[in-house]
């Protein structure tokens, strides 16, 4: 007959078994959450926005500096034209030598700008444009005595991309621009632009409207970029600044424990600007 164990006994034996256990729990979770973070680690891919609101109104032009280093990649302007019969108002996206904007030539030849939605890819195998001269067609408003018309992809877009390819250090980089547009007759353009962004890895698309995130739609902490000062002549205001992004909630021991992992980027449209 086995003797009974007393009860400190009892109470050691149970002490140890739950120790064992908490040990090996604690393991799982470490090794849990090494794998959480690993996947959660920034990728190299990564998503630099700068919000900004600038207004170009007429013959206004603003200088585009996607990276923020001073460095012009892409001139928007107004441009206006008239004889004694015909008036010419028009919305162009004038890429500097080396990059392009998204679009293709219209049937009579002339440059146009793509305007894209939300959710667009902008990458390689997009077509992209540099037309030289004054740039590519975004809207424009003609007046003449035999009555008139508009033309081009921007007619009244609001919060619409312009997709854009840029060169730094001869690799290629893709990126977009956030503008709101209207362009009516007689002969009146007005655009907003509220913010853009690109890719920092070369070679690699990004989403139109994507603020942050990472490729392969792994988050990581987003790379903002600080004030910029807009150089808009005509009727401008510039004001880029940073936008506040919430940290990340921590994963509970019970999620690590059981390896949780994967969250998508995400992106809200923004309200259209006001024109």
């Amino acid at each position: 007959m086995k003797a009974r164990k007393s009860r400190p006994e009892r109470l050691r034996s149970l002490s140890q078994l739950l120790n064992r256990r908490l040990v090996s729990y604690a393991t799982a979770a470490t090794a849990a959450g090494a794998g959480l973070l690993g996947l959660a680690r920034p990728a190299e891919a990564q998503i630099v926005y700068t919000p900004a609101h600038v207004v170009i109104g007429f013959q206004g032009s603003y200088a585009l500096d996607l990276t923020n280093d001073g460095t012009t990649d892409f001139i928007l302007h107004d441009s206006a034209m008239a004889n004694c019969s015909t008036a010419v108002n028009a919305l162009l996206a004038q890429p500097v030598p080396g990059n392009a904007v998204e679009g293709r030539s219209s049937a009579n030849g002339l440059a146009l700008a793509s305007a894209l939605k939300a959710g667009n890819a902008v990458g390689s195998s997009q077509h992209f444009i540099n037309p030289g001269g004054r740039g590519a067609i975004m809207g424009e408003a003609v007046d003449s005595p035999g009555g008139g018309s508009l033309f081009g992809n921007w007619i009244h877009a609001a919060n619409r991309y312009l997709g854009l390819k840029f060169q730094i250090n001869g690799q290629t980089y893709f990126g977009w621009a956030r503008m709101t547009v209207d362009v009516s007759r007689p002969v009146h353009v007005r655009a907003v632009l509220s913010g853009y962004a690109y890719e920092t890895q070369p070679n690699t698309a990004i989403i139109a409207g994507q603020e942050h995130g990472a490729a392969a739609g792994v988050p990581s902490e987003p790379w903002i970029k600080g004030q910029t000062e807009g150089q808009t002549t005509g009727e401008s205001g510039p004001d880029a600044s940073l936008e506040s992004v919430g940290a990340p909630q921590p994963a509970s021991l019970g999620m690590l424990a059981l390896g949780a992992a994967g969250l998508a980027w995400w992106r809200r449209e923004p309200p259209a600007p006001a024109l």
